[in-house]
């Protein structure tokens, strides 16, 4: 099987072999693949070595009969994109995020589209909470695994917005016996509506709406752990010391 020309991004790099990367590429109409890209880490005749740009929108060809192909070119279709700050950390969660739940040859045209928007944010230096947690939506409903957050799931009557609810995975919002309790999975009703409406304006509403897709994305990641949660972390309390901040409340950051 060969395959010319495919629009796609790099999701994730590995070293292979002494010369070669195997790659992960999202690409629109074959889903998520996996390449050897063979010599890229040696210099050619000329002392350059080929490159391959996360972020950054590329045509691929390849070819193979199985599940592991041989990438045969790969070229960057724009300038490539360098993100910064709290924006490259932010394209490293996405990027592992969807190399970690996307399953190999299944293609998501409407997901490869939202990255595409979500990156141009991105490189535009803008990393709003609001549309990280659209894209994550968007990745759980294009998987099955969409949140259903306007009815509880024992009797499917609608929210309260004076309730407090737990959400189970494969199942939903189930209403807490205890009501006069917080704690972490406990939700307000109300917190969960404007969730659904999308309204971001108060910071319960932020915190409660990462809270609860960080607990649904570990679900189906199945006791996989995200390094770049841990590299924001670590980006963050490096950067406290150095200015002698005090320390972030963490569960204000915006990625999941």
């Amino acid at each position: 099987m060969r395959v010319d020309g495919e629009v796609g991004f790099v999701l994730h790099t590995t070293p292979y072999r002494e010369t070669s990367l195997l790659v992960d590429l999202l690409t629109v109409h074959h889903g998520r693949i996996r390449c050897v890209a063979k010599g890229y880490r040696k210099p050619n005749k000329k002392g350059i070595s080929r490159a391959l740009f996360p972020y950054t929108e590329h045509q691929f060809s390849w070819q193979g009969r199985g599940d592991l192909k041989t990438l045969t070119q790969a070229d960057a279709m724009y300038a490539p994109v360098f993100l910064e700050s709290d924006c490259l950390f932010t394209g490293l969660y996405v990027n592992e995020l969807f190399y970690r739940l996307l399953h190999e040859h299944d293609p998501h045209e409407y997901l490869f589209q939202q990255y595409k928007k979500f990156l141009g944010q991105l490189s535009a230096g803008l990393s709003e909470e609001k549309q990280l947690r659209d894209l994550e939506m968007c990745l759980l409903e294009e998987l099955g695994y969409g949140l259903v957050l306007d009815i509880e799931a024992v009797d499917g009557t609608p929210l309260m917005s004076d309730k407090l609810y737990n959400y189970i995975p494969e199942r939903g919002l189930v209403e807490c016996l205890q009501q006069n309790k917080i704690a972490p999975g406990v939700y307000q009703g109300s917190d969960i509506m404007a969730f659904a409406a999308r309204e971001f304006d108060q910071i319960s509403v932020a915190r409660m709406a990462k809270q609860l897709l960080r607990s649904v994305i570990d679900f189906y990641l199945g006791g996989q752990k995200l390094h770049s949660r841990e590299l924001y972390r670590q980006h963050l309390m490096r950067a406290e010391k150095a200015v002698d901040y005090p320390s972030k409340d963490l569960s204000l950051i915006h990625i999941s």
